[in-house]
């Protein structure tokens, strides 16, 4: 097998961070492949993984890239490529005369929006109606074997797409190594956050802010819970703006964070925040299980399919059932203890890195 592992596309979210993954599991494999990586890649391999890889310097999604695609073509035929991996789409560039397997996190096109959309712009909306015709295209044009990371998505985008259920596979998402490597571990966003005072209680947000992310619920929830109740999110500080002064102590606006960042924000915090909306699946929700973290997050189906019973749910659309739920797991001694059981078990239901790398060279050895 000739493979071609295609992250070309990927600058932002969790999957740059699955790119980096598998790029860096299937060296420690000893597997022989060829990457394209986009910049944002390349920044987290080291050396030994780079020599594998080849820069792409912009993204083959752009209308008018088709000099990249064309160096993607190229790419293919020196290195005699037969099988090839994008690992998320969908894949604007058609590669010719080989397998293709596409990866799939695009919940716009397969749950409900009808709460969230009227809170577009035009602008976003014309771009959201034009995507919901291309993209089911491409994928449909492009893709021998799609790649969901839940059994819900993947239930949805069999229904959207009509493939055959051989041709929509699942194979989780899992923990980056570099959360869970205490060795490396950056603590310097400590300088951000206030000596922790005892009674305080610290909810945690990784995400950018889109509107999907739903973080608009945050300036209701500071007037609903207890002072002492505080957060912290990797979004700019320009989302303090919506936030009136004198709640300005209790939001804490850290901006884009790194992985090993991010190990520290989960020790510091108690509970991880997440009042999403739309998601395939989100990493946080495993890395608060690996911390004994609480997770607070949206009653809604891919949250269920990801956390189980593990999580506390609360209706997104509620302010004040989400200050409900959230102020129940921290009265209750109890609710707490069941939860960090919970957690532990459903965390084990996942795989490890390398499982993860081995199942994707499983499902490409069958093409």
């Amino acid at each position: 097998m000739n493979l071609l592992i295609n992250a070309s596309n990927l600058y932002v979210g969790g999957g740059v961070q699955v790119a980096v993954s598998l790029i860096q599991e299937l060296v420690f494999n000893g597997v022989e492949f060829k990457a394209a990586i986009s910049p944002k890649v390349h920044e987290q391999l080291n050396e030994t993984e780079l020599k594998k890889c080849i820069l792409i310097e912009k993204s083959p999604s752009g209308i008018f890239n088709f000099k990249i695609r064309r160096l993607l073509d190229d790419i293919v035929k020196e290195n005699q490529i037969d099988k090839v991996l994008t690992i998320f789409g969908p894949s604007y560039w058609s590669p010719k005369n080989v397998k293709h397997i596409v990866g799939y996190a695009l919940p716009w096109l397969i749950y409900d929006i009808s709460k969230i959309y009227p809170e577009l712009s035009v602008r976003e909306k014309i771009k959201f109606q034009i995507l919901r015709v291309i993209q089911p295209y491409f994928y449909k044009k492009n893709a021998d074997v799609i790649i969901t990371e839940t059994e819900d998505v993947n239930l949805r985008v069999r229904h959207l797409l009509g493939y055959p259920d051989e041709n929509v596979v699942t194979i989780s998402n899992t923990l980056n190594k570099k959360m869970t490597d205490a060795d490396i571990c950056d603590s310097s966003l400590s300088q951000f956050f206030p000596v922790k005072k005892e009674e305080d209680i610290y909810l945690l947000t990784i995400s950018h802010n889109y509107p999907h992310k739903n973080l608009k619920v945050i300036k209701s929830l500071l007037n609903k819970l207890p002072e002492n109740y505080k957060f912290i999110l990797t979004v700019n500080h320009d989302f303090l703006l919506d936030i009136p002064p004198e709640m300005h102590h209790r939001v804490f606006c850290i901006g884009f964070a790194r992985l090993n960042q991010c190990a520290y924000l989960y020790e510091y915090c108690d509970a991880v925040f997440l009042p999403t909306v739309l998601e395939c699946f989100s990493a946080s929700y495993l890395e608060s299980m690996y911390f004994n973290k609480f997770i607070l997050t949206s009653d809604l189906p891919f949250a269920r399919t990801i956390c189980g019973d593990s999580a506390a749910y609360f209706n997104p659309y509620n302010e004040n059932d989400i200050a409900l739920v959230i102020q129940s797991v921290f009265s209750d001694v109890k609710v707490r203890v069941i939860l960090l059981e919970k957690m532990r078990k459903q965390l084990s239901l996942y795989p490890t890195p390398n499982e993860r790398a081995r199942q994707y060279i499983a499902q490409l050895d069958k093409l």
